[in-house]
């Protein structure tokens, strides 16, 4: 039976994100890779130099592809209300088109280069402190005296352990994932806002 080949690099990554997904990055081997991809050892090394970049390039490929939508959720008009809706469905949007890629990202942290783990703390970062800021601005006038860092940081793990646990056949389809989570968040701080 004939194997799809990889004919490029965001191919070879994709082949390597399966293999990691199934094995663990520290199980796999490069020659793992190679049969997945479809191609000899001798050609996956004419692209890269081997399975610790390719899982840095799966993390940046994870950061490039939520930062773009992210960031037109946290840049666009609206009330902060609206924008956190924007923010939630971003995120929902994002994992379940990168749903293997995003259980990498999370579980192998510790494995990525010393350099790819300082770029992607670097970035989530920013994220968590652009979302802090959008979290304190939804927050204003509350008396709660709720800290929008633990707000923001309360949601972003919720939202960052979507691989763990949720199952896109199960009772809450892909549709309503978006939804659900914003739910949960808009809830929580409507409810907050009420005891003022």
């Amino acid at each position: 039976m004939a194997r799809g080949r990889a004919t490029d690099t965001s191919a070879l990554v994709a082949a390597a994100a399966g293999v990691f997904e199934r094995k663990g990055f520290r199980n796999a081997t490069i020659d793992d890779v190679a049969e997945a991809a479809g191609v000899s050892r001798a050609t996956l090394y004419k692209y890269v130099d081997g399975k610790q970049q390719l899982l840095d390039m799966i993390v940046a490929a994870v950061q490039d592809d939520m930062a773009a939508s992210l960031d037109v959720a946290l840049r666009s008009d609206g009330t902060p209300r609206e924008r956190l809706r924007r923010f939630v469905e971003a995120h929902a949007e994002a994992f379940l088109q990168n749903r293997v890629f995003y259980g990498i990202v999370y579980a192998e942290e510790k494995d990525l280069s010393d350099r790819g783990r300082r770029a992607f703390r670097a970035w989530a970062r920013s994220r968590t402190d652009d979302f802090t800021a959008l979290v304190r601005q939804d927050l204003t006038g509350c008396s709660q005296g709720l800290d929008a860092g633990f707000v923001a940081n309360a949601i972003l793990s919720m939202l960052s352990s979507l691989h763990r646990w949720y199952q896109p056949g199960g009772r809450v389809g892909e549709r309503q994932l978006a939804d659900h989570l914003f739910l949960l968040v808009d809830g929580a701080l409507a409810g907050a806002a009420r005891r003022r």
